[in-house]
Protein backbone atom coordinates (compact mmCIF):
# COMPACT_ATOMS: atom_id res chain seq x y z
CA UNK A 1 0.00 0.00 0.00
CA UNK A 2 1.23 3.56 -0.89
CA UNK A 3 -0.32 5.37 1.82
CA UNK A 4 0.94 5.56 5.25
CA UNK A 5 -1.63 5.06 8.44
CA UNK A 6 -3.13 8.19 9.44
CA UNK A 7 -1.81 9.62 12.61
CA UNK A 8 -4.50 11.34 14.93
CA UNK A 9 -2.51 14.59 14.90
CA UNK A 10 -2.38 14.95 11.05
CA UNK A 11 -5.71 17.14 10.29
CA UNK A 12 -4.39 19.20 13.69
CA UNK A 13 -0.78 19.91 12.87
CA UNK A 14 -1.62 20.51 9.00
CA UNK A 15 -3.66 23.00 10.25
CA UNK A 16 -1.50 24.93 12.87
CA UNK A 17 1.40 24.43 9.87
CA UNK A 18 -0.76 26.07 6.96
CA UNK A 19 -1.92 29.12 9.43
CA UNK A 20 1.26 29.64 11.04
CA UNK A 21 1.15 28.48 14.42
CA UNK A 22 3.55 25.99 14.84
CA UNK A 23 6.69 26.67 16.69
CA UNK A 24 9.39 26.74 14.34
CA UNK A 25 10.62 23.35 15.97
CA UNK A 26 7.22 22.07 15.49
CA UNK A 27 7.03 23.23 12.08
CA UNK A 28 10.62 21.51 10.74
CA UNK A 29 8.85 18.26 12.44
CA UNK A 30 6.25 18.89 9.52
CA UNK A 31 8.56 19.78 6.35
CA UNK A 32 10.98 16.58 7.77
CA UNK A 33 7.46 14.22 7.67
CA UNK A 34 6.66 15.92 3.82
CA UNK A 35 10.19 15.03 2.80
CA UNK A 36 10.08 11.93 3.60
CA UNK A 37 6.66 11.01 1.75
CA UNK A 38 4.09 11.00 5.00
CA UNK A 39 1.24 11.10 1.77
CA UNK A 40 -1.57 11.66 5.06
CA UNK A 41 0.33 14.82 6.10
CA UNK A 42 0.69 16.26 2.46
CA UNK A 43 -2.61 15.56 1.26
CA UNK A 44 -4.13 17.62 4.54
CA UNK A 45 -2.25 20.10 4.08
CA UNK A 46 -2.78 20.22 0.07
CA UNK A 47 -6.48 20.31 1.29
CA UNK A 48 -6.30 23.28 3.56
CA UNK A 49 -4.24 25.26 0.87
CA UNK A 50 -7.35 24.55 -1.21
CA UNK A 51 -10.19 25.65 0.90
CA UNK A 52 -7.98 28.89 2.36
CA UNK A 53 -7.43 29.38 -1.88
CA UNK A 54 -11.14 29.35 -2.33
CA UNK A 55 -12.28 31.69 0.32
CA UNK A 56 -9.70 33.98 -0.54
CA UNK A 57 -11.21 33.79 -3.87
CA UNK A 58 -15.11 34.12 -2.62
CA UNK A 59 -13.88 37.66 -0.81
CA UNK A 60 -14.89 40.63 -2.51
CA UNK A 61 -12.55 42.96 -2.90
CA UNK A 62 -13.52 46.27 -1.70
CA UNK A 63 -12.84 49.74 -3.20
CA UNK A 64 -13.13 52.57 -0.71
CA UNK A 65 -14.57 55.60 -2.66
CA UNK A 66 -11.76 58.50 -2.99
CA UNK A 67 -13.88 61.13 -0.98
CA UNK A 68 -14.13 58.93 1.60
CA UNK A 69 -10.64 58.09 1.71
CA UNK A 70 -9.44 61.64 1.68
CA UNK A 71 -11.61 62.28 4.51
CA UNK A 72 -10.13 59.82 6.86
CA UNK A 73 -6.43 60.64 5.29
CA UNK A 74 -7.54 64.21 6.19
CA UNK A 75 -8.76 63.47 9.86
CA UNK A 76 -6.06 61.12 10.48
CA UNK A 77 -3.17 64.00 9.54
CA UNK A 78 -5.82 66.43 11.68
CA UNK A 79 -5.48 64.62 14.95
CA UNK A 80 -1.54 64.23 14.36
CA UNK A 81 -0.13 67.77 15.07
CA UNK A 82 3.12 68.91 13.41
CA UNK A 83 5.81 70.26 14.96
CA UNK A 84 4.88 73.81 14.44
CA UNK A 85 1.58 73.22 16.09
CA UNK A 86 3.27 72.14 19.20
CA UNK A 87 6.01 74.92 19.48
CA UNK A 88 2.63 77.25 18.97
CA UNK A 89 0.99 75.50 21.70
CA UNK A 90 3.44 75.58 23.92
CA UNK A 91 3.41 79.48 23.55
CA UNK A 92 0.17 80.90 22.47
CA UNK A 93 -2.42 77.71 22.23
CA UNK A 94 -3.26 78.33 18.61
CA UNK A 95 -1.43 79.39 15.34
CA UNK A 96 -1.76 83.18 13.68
CA UNK A 97 -5.20 83.73 12.06
CA UNK A 98 -4.07 84.25 8.15
CA UNK A 99 -3.43 88.20 7.63
CA UNK A 100 -2.40 88.42 11.49
CA UNK A 101 0.34 90.50 13.03
CA UNK A 102 2.63 88.37 14.60
CA UNK A 103 3.65 89.12 18.32
CA UNK A 104 5.65 92.86 18.55
CA UNK A 105 4.88 96.11 17.14
CA UNK A 106 2.15 97.02 15.38
CA UNK A 107 2.02 96.08 11.86
CA UNK A 108 1.22 99.85 10.82
CA UNK A 109 4.38 101.70 11.54
CA UNK A 110 2.91 104.85 9.88
CA UNK A 111 1.42 105.91 12.37
CA UNK A 112 4.91 106.68 14.07
CA UNK A 113 6.20 108.86 11.45
CA UNK A 114 6.38 112.33 12.10
CA UNK A 115 5.09 115.12 9.63
CA UNK A 116 6.62 116.39 6.97
CA UNK A 117 7.11 119.93 6.30
CA UNK A 118 6.95 120.97 2.52
CA UNK A 119 8.77 123.94 2.24
CA UNK A 120 9.69 123.74 -1.22
CA UNK A 121 6.19 123.72 -3.46
CA UNK A 122 7.44 120.69 -5.15
CA UNK A 123 8.39 117.88 -2.80
CA UNK A 124 11.04 115.48 -3.78
CA UNK A 125 11.53 111.92 -2.75
CA UNK A 126 14.58 110.17 -4.73
CA UNK A 127 15.01 106.49 -4.93
CA UNK A 128 17.91 106.33 -2.54
CA UNK A 129 16.41 108.61 0.16
CA UNK A 130 14.06 106.31 1.92
CA UNK A 131 15.24 102.87 2.69
CA UNK A 132 12.53 100.16 3.18
CA UNK A 133 11.03 99.50 6.82
CA UNK A 134 9.80 95.98 7.94
CA UNK A 135 6.39 96.15 9.57
CA UNK A 136 4.94 93.71 12.22
CA UNK A 137 4.64 91.00 9.48
CA UNK A 138 7.03 89.15 8.11
CA UNK A 139 7.58 89.44 4.17
CA UNK A 140 5.54 93.29 4.34
CA UNK A 141 7.66 96.41 4.01
CA UNK A 142 6.45 99.93 3.55
CA UNK A 143 8.81 103.18 1.93
CA UNK A 144 7.61 105.94 3.33
CA UNK A 145 6.92 109.04 0.95
CA UNK A 146 5.02 111.92 2.60
CA UNK A 147 2.98 111.88 5.77
CA UNK A 148 0.61 115.01 6.55
CA UNK A 149 -0.32 115.04 9.97
CA UNK A 150 -3.18 118.04 9.62
CA UNK A 151 -5.15 115.92 6.71
CA UNK A 152 -4.22 112.54 8.71
CA UNK A 153 -2.60 110.78 5.28
CA UNK A 154 -0.08 108.97 4.38
CA UNK A 155 1.80 108.57 0.79
CA UNK A 156 4.09 105.00 1.01
CA UNK A 157 5.09 102.17 -1.03
CA UNK A 158 4.54 98.98 0.45
CA UNK A 159 5.93 95.30 -0.61
CA UNK A 160 4.46 91.89 -0.10
CA UNK A 161 6.49 89.34 -0.54
CA UNK A 162 4.83 85.92 -2.37
CA UNK A 163 2.35 84.11 -0.38
CA UNK A 164 1.74 87.05 2.48
CA UNK A 165 -0.91 88.74 3.66
CA UNK A 166 -1.83 91.76 5.16
CA UNK A 167 -4.86 91.54 7.88
CA UNK A 168 -8.45 92.89 7.71
CA UNK A 169 -8.89 96.38 9.05
CA UNK A 170 -11.18 99.64 8.90
CA UNK A 171 -10.37 102.93 6.89
CA UNK A 172 -10.48 106.31 8.84
CA UNK A 173 -10.34 107.76 5.67
CA UNK A 174 -10.46 107.38 1.70
CA UNK A 175 -7.59 104.70 0.65
CA UNK A 176 -6.36 104.66 -2.58
CA UNK A 177 -4.19 101.67 -3.67
CA UNK A 178 -2.71 101.37 -7.08
CA UNK A 179 -0.81 98.07 -8.36
CA UNK A 180 2.49 98.69 -9.61
CA UNK A 181 3.66 95.26 -9.72
CA UNK A 182 2.00 91.57 -9.06
CA UNK A 183 -1.36 90.30 -7.94
CA UNK A 184 -3.03 91.46 -5.12
CA UNK A 185 -6.20 89.68 -3.76
CA UNK A 186 -8.36 91.58 -2.09
CA UNK A 187 -11.87 89.82 -0.89
CA UNK A 188 -12.93 88.14 -4.13
CA UNK A 189 -11.38 89.96 -6.24
CA UNK A 190 -7.70 90.24 -7.87
CA UNK A 191 -5.87 92.83 -8.54
CA UNK A 192 -3.04 93.13 -11.13
CA UNK A 193 -0.62 95.66 -12.22
CA UNK A 194 -1.98 99.01 -13.31
CA UNK A 195 -5.27 97.87 -11.98
CA UNK A 196 -6.46 100.80 -8.93
CA UNK A 197 -9.18 100.59 -6.36
CA UNK A 198 -10.51 103.72 -4.25
CA UNK A 199 -11.98 102.57 -0.37
CA UNK A 200 -14.63 105.30 1.54
CA UNK A 201 -13.86 106.38 4.87
CA UNK A 202 -15.61 103.98 7.26
CA UNK A 203 -15.19 101.17 5.03
CA UNK A 204 -13.92 97.77 5.89
CA UNK A 205 -11.00 95.77 3.82
CA UNK A 206 -10.94 91.78 4.13
CA UNK A 207 -7.87 90.22 3.79
CA UNK A 208 -5.44 91.32 1.68
CA UNK A 209 -2.91 88.64 -0.02
CA UNK A 210 -0.64 87.95 -2.92
CA UNK A 211 0.32 84.51 -4.55
CA UNK A 212 3.65 86.01 -6.78
CA UNK A 213 4.26 89.29 -4.59
CA UNK A 214 3.53 92.89 -5.30
CA UNK A 215 4.47 96.07 -4.96
CA UNK A 216 1.68 98.87 -4.39
CA UNK A 217 1.68 102.80 -4.51
CA UNK A 218 -0.98 103.62 -1.10
CA UNK A 219 -2.44 106.94 -0.33
CA UNK A 220 -4.18 106.25 3.22
CA UNK A 221 -5.43 107.57 6.49
CA UNK A 222 -3.13 107.72 9.67
CA UNK A 223 -6.45 106.48 11.37
CA UNK A 224 -6.72 103.03 10.48
CA UNK A 225 -7.56 100.45 12.82
CA UNK A 226 -6.87 96.42 12.31
CA UNK A 227 -10.42 94.56 12.33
Amino acid sequence: MNDQPKHPDVEELAALYVAGGLSPEQAQDVERRLASGDSAMRKAIAELDSAAQALLELTPETNVPPRIKERLLAEIAASEPSVADSETSESAGSGPELGSAKNGPNPQVWKQWSGDQASDPMFLVRGGEQSWEPTGIDGVETRRLFVDRERDQTTMLVRMAPGTSYPRHRHGGPEECFVLEGDLRVGEEVMHAGDYQRAAAGSHHPVQSTTKGCLLFLVSSLSDELA
